[in-house]
This record gives C-alpha cells, structure tokens and sequence, in this order.
C-alpha cells in the first residue's frame, strides 16, 4: 500500500463541507489501494461516511472514467431495494452523485459499520451461502434496476499491449534501475514464453467464449473476500462495484467455481434466486485465465512506471508469485474440473 500523498487535510475539510454541507470533526486513511485514497469521515453530529479520492495511476484513471456508470447502479440497487446492502454514493448539496478535489474524482459513500469478511481463506459456508443468495438476486433483476449498461462484456484483452510493452521493457532493465524493477526482470523473464503461451490460451479460450450464446446479466466481476462486508447482525454487503457490467454468469461464479462446494452449496442457493442456469467451463476458462493475466499486467505496470519505494515493489512482487504465478500450474485443470462437475449436473439434472 501507499502512503497518502501530501493532501492538504484542511482543504479536503472545506470542499466536503461545501460540496455535501457536513461539519467534518475528523478524517482518518484507512488505506491506499489499487485505485485511489479511502479516508473514514467522521462528523460533528456524529454521521459517519467513507470517502474515495481516485488517484491519477493507470487503474485510477481506468476506474474513475466508469463512475457515471457504477454510480447510478450502486444508488439503484440500494433505492430500488433489489440489493439494499451496497455502498452507494451520497448525493452532493446539487444532487450530483460525485464531485472532485484538486482536479481528481472524489466520492462520498454510506459508511458500513461491520468487518471485511478477507482473501486468506475459502468463505465460511453460512457466507458463501449468502454470497450465492445475493448474486442470483442481482443477476435475475438486471431489468429491474433500470439504467442504461454502458459496459458489455465482448471477451476483449485490453490489457495485452500493456502485458507485452511491459515485458519488453524489462528485456532494458539494469543494475541501475531500482530494486523493484531488477526483481521483477529475474521472475518474469526466465518465463516469458509462458508467459505468452498462457495470452496464446487465452485467445483460443476467447474464441469459443465469442460463438457460445451466452444471455448476460448484470455482473459485479470482483467476488473475492477483500469485496465482502459482515456486520455483527450477519448481514453481508458487497463493496466496490466499479468493474460491473453484463456479462455471462461465469464472469461472478469463476470465483468460486473451483471449489468442491460449488455444486453442493453454493450453486443450489445461486438458482433458488435465479432460477437454472446454463454454464460452460469455456467461458469459465476465458475468465480464469484472463483474470490472471491481467491482474500479472497491473503489477507489472505499478512496478515499471508507478511505485516509488522498494516496499511498494515487495508487495506488488509477492501479489505476482500468489496470485498470478502460482496459479499457472492449475489453469487447466480448474478447467477440466469445472466441466466435470457440470456435466454431473446435467446428467443428474436428465435422471
């Protein structure tokens, strides 16, 4: 993570008050993500709300060019009742749903009071059944929330020349570049044929996914435990909704379609809210793979062209080996067990 820049605090206290007319009494960082700076904003007559600065990284910009978008949805699924339990943005003194500080995006958000549930272990099975309940729901309603979808899966890579530029670069990399930049040359070169082998997958698997007609529904794209809030009442909210769009089921379920109780726990609470649904273990593939890739591109690009200390580099590093690295090895076959467990489905769906 990184530290908070040099914001004046004092002028952020004054644009909140004039823009959304609270008495702010105090601002805390709660972290520096991937995308911008997140402070809780406490105020004087004890209202409490959680405020997004974006920044100007490559993610920022990307993330920052879809609020007109994933802000109108967060504020219908939560008015509309289709998914109460969402983050959505506070209404500015003029009725705007964002504003802005010293030139960048800024958004101020209801603060969910409640621990996020976190990226070390499976879900507990009580979670992962309300996780099931609530994706069927907002699958099964997409006509209901009644905005227009400005963002439509195509099965596109956006990110191939960033991965392939990013590559190159490191062919360059010297003893005088930093740290970082040095690490990231010893792991990811000895594998750039893999590396591309694995983009050369993903085309084929993007192919197959283009022909299968596939009916698409409103998507979060982003399910992993980092994403998930529960509170001391056990209800489960779902966070940061900025890489929705319609797109194939699959596109929520590959999360956790690779695990045994996908099909014992999971799936039978998903199609009690949505109904039967078809599924491909092609499409799931295409989302595996392309999921990899482009979290390896983001780090790639935050280690060349954006981080400015070596602990910034050490963690993006370990993100690769976990995350991206590790995972290559069973690519395939999360794909052949996917299509196992689906083809039992269908043929016990036939008896």
């Amino acid at each position: 993570m990184r530290m908070e820049p040099d914001t004046d605090r004092e002028a952020l206290t004054r644009r909140l008050h004039q823009q959304y007319n609270i008495d702010i009494e105090n601002l805390t960082l709660v972290h520096k993500g991937f995308v911008g700076y997140c402070y809780i904003v406490d105020c004087a007559n004890s209202d409490r709300y959680f405020l997004k600065l974006y920044d100007d990284s490559r993610l920022g910009r990307i993330n920052a060019s879809r609020l007109d978008f994933y802000l109108p949805l967060t504020w219908n699924l939560h008015y509309k009742g289709i998914l109460p339990n969402v983050p959505y943005p506070i209404k500015t003194r003029n009725g705007h749903l964002k504003t802005d500080f010293e030139g960048q995006p800024l958004v101020l958000f209801n603060f969910i009071d409640g621990k996020m549930v976190g990226w070390e272990d499976p879900l507990p099975d009580h979670i992962l059944m309300k996780l099931a309940s609530m994706v069927g729901i907002f699958h099964r309603s997409t006509p209901e929330i009644g905005i227009e979808f400005d963002y439509v899966e195509d099965f596109g890579i956006p990110f191939e020349d960033d991965m392939i530029n990013g590559l190159n670069a490191l062919e360059n990399t010297t003893s005088r570049d930093s740290w970082g930049k040095q690490e990231l040359r010893k792991l990811l070169l000895p594998r750039r044929d893999e590396i591309l082998g694995y983009l050369d997958r993903l085309k084929e698997l993007q192919k197959v996914a283009r022909i299968i007609e596939k009916d698409k529904v409103l998507c979060h794209t982003d399910l992993h435990g980092g994403n998930l809030i529960i509170n001391d009442q056990g209800d489960l909210y779902i966070l940061d909704w900025e890489g929705a769009m319609i797109a194939p089921p699959e596109h929520d379920l590959f999360f956790c379609a690779w695990e045994d109780r996908f099909v014992d726990l999971f799936l039978p609470n998903y199609q009690r809210e949505f109904g039967p649904a078809e599924l491909d273990s092609n499409v799931f593939g295409f989302y595996y793979y392309r999921r990899n890739l482009e979290d390896l591109t983001d780090w790639i690009v935050r280690i060349l062209y954006e981080n400015v200390d070596d602990e910034q580099d050490r963690n993006d590093l370990d993100g690769i080996v976990e995350d991206c690295v590790s995972g290559w090895p069973y690519l395939e076959d999360t794909i052949s067990k996917i299509d196992a467990k689906l083809r039992q489905i269908r043929k016990t769906q036939i008896a």
